[in-house]
């Protein structure tokens, strides 16, 4: 074998080798399905789980929050119609 022929044999090993390592790295067993304890089970609207209604949450609120909430909308509300009539 000529030294020009080894080294090319030589190449075409390292270029196998490399093409190889590509190759198994898209191999389907490289990958893994992630684990069970990952994913909630329970459809979306699985109603085992209690949610608050609306009426629940706001008879949980102080009174005061009523009106400050109330003052805050009149506010916006009067800023809003106050700059619609200076355009």
């Amino acid at each position: 074998m000529t030294p020009i022929s080894h080294a090319e044999a030589l190449k075409a090993q390292a270029a196998e080798k490399a093409y190889r390592k590509a190759m198994d790295a898209r191999d389907a067993v490289a990958w893994r399905a992630p684990g069970v304890s990952r994913f909630d089970s329970r459809p979306a609207n699985d109603t085992g789980v209690y949610e608050p209604t609306l009426k629940e949450i706001m008879s949980d609120l102080p009174p005061w929050v009523t009106v400050v909430a109330g003052g805050v909308a009149a506010a916006a509300m009067g800023a809003l119609l106050g700059g619609a009539l200076h355009i």
